[in-house]
């Protein structure tokens, strides 16, 4: 159902988007329900960590980015700790600028309705509800999958959006009220939900076997794994994405280029990845919240490479369950499970693809539009 878009004659509701830059995900829910909300709101998307904080924002991220790349023992202890907390009653310390820039926003800004990718900012939203005795509706959107961390749990937010009925299950276990959680899928970018359809995929032998890799651990992992997947099968082709990573691991992997030839390609960063989604068969990579259910989406079969403890297993944990991908704890594992789904004609490939094709994980940018353009309609009604 499309909820009407006019508060008032004359205007638009206004929908506030908070996000942060901790991980791709949070940026990547935020842009889907921008996209989704276009023509039908008038949106602003911040990042109140970012903007509050500019250089506290840089450090803390920088520190983020070493820790879940160099020290992924220190990232699990941290989340543990983490999941222990009850953010409602002990907020995180030094984020009053934060709390402050929030404030003015919804003073000066007066939006109708507030959807946040974030889990710190909806205990910031209760806060000054009770302090100022002012609330405006928001929504909160997990972008966690089947491991879910105390620090999504316990604001009050009026309504969760939730990836996926296993999600929803194990948030009730914990205490979250049913009539409060929405399964509405990952708000990927609107358009991704169209290669499936558009852009069908199938795969006989004596064709190229089409793998979009994402490189986002170290050159040396980078080159073991592609030259595990190349010496596969010689049907194999990768497309390897390294970001803006380029300049730094690209030199390690330019001999790979002359003796495999047009079956590896490399690409820096791109605006093209729903391209390349469509154009493949498989796509390699680490189980982040907005490159999994990017790939469902896409209905590409994928084989993680690397994760994240706590909240990338529970991504992975979801590939698992609908019968998609798997994680691949090293080179040589990665090229059996290459290997496997190419045997018999494809047919384990061809299963997992038509997996994803079934459990159509697409359309959460338009549900979550339309949840918080309702709750904005019953604010002002």
């Amino acid at each position: 159902m499309v909820y009407p878009c006019s508060m008032e004659k004359g205007r638009l509701p206004r929908i506030l988007i908070l996000t942060a830059g901790y991980g791709e995900g949070h940026h990547s829910a935020a842009g889907g329900v921008r996209d989704a909300l276009a023509g039908r709101a008038e949106v602003c998307v911040t990042d109140l960590c970012a903007e509050a904080m500019p250089g506290m924002f840089r450090v803390t991220r920088a520190a983020y980015l070493w820790i879940i790349s160099r020290t992924p023992r220190l990232w699990k202890l941290m989340y543990e700790v983490s999941d222990r907390r009850n953010l409602a009653e002990k907020p995180v310390k030094g984020l009053g600028p934060v709390e402050h820039l929030l404030e003015r926003l919804l003073r000066e800004w007066k939006p109708d309705a507030v959807v946040s990718t974030y889990m710190v900012y909806p205990y910031m939203l209760d806060s000054l509800a009770a302090r100022t005795g002012k609330a405006v509706p928001y929504l909160t959107v997990v972008t966690d999958s089947c491991v879910i961390n105390k620090s999504w749990l316990c604001s009050e937010s009026p309504l969760w959006a939730v990836t996926d009925p296993w999600t929803r299950e194990i948030m009730m276990e914990k205490g979250l009220p049913p009539d409060r959680l929405c399964v509405t899928g990952f708000p990927v970018n609107p358009g991704l939900g169209a290669l499936a359809r558009e852009h069908p995929v199938s795969w006989r032998e004596g064709e190229p076997f089409r793998v979009l890799y994402f490189a986002q651990r170290s050159a040396r992992h980078a080159r073991e794994e592609l030259e595990a997947m190349l010496e596969a099968d010689p049907a194999i082709s990768v497309t390897c994405i390294l970001g803006r990573r380029f300049r730094r691991i690209y030199p390690h992997l330019r001999d790979l280029r002359a003796r495999y030839g047009r079956r590896l390609k490399v690409r820096g960063w791109t605006r093209r990845v729903p391209h390349y989604l469509s154009a493949s068969h498989v796509v390699v990579g680490k189980a982040g919240g907005a490159t999994v259910h990017e790939v469902l989406a896409a209905a590409r079969p994928m084989l993680v490479n690397f994760l994240l403890p706590g909240q990338e297993e529970g991504n992975a944990h979801l590939l698992e369950k609908l019968g998609g991908g798997c994680h691949v704890p090293d080179a040589r594992a990665l090229a059996s499970a290459l290997s496997g789904m190419m045997a018999d004609g494809g047919a384990q490939w061809r299963r997992m693809h038509e997996n994803l094709l079934k459990a159509d994980m697409t359309g959460g940018s338009g549900r979550i539009a339309d949840l918080v353009l309702k709750l904005a309609q019953e604010h002002t009604n």
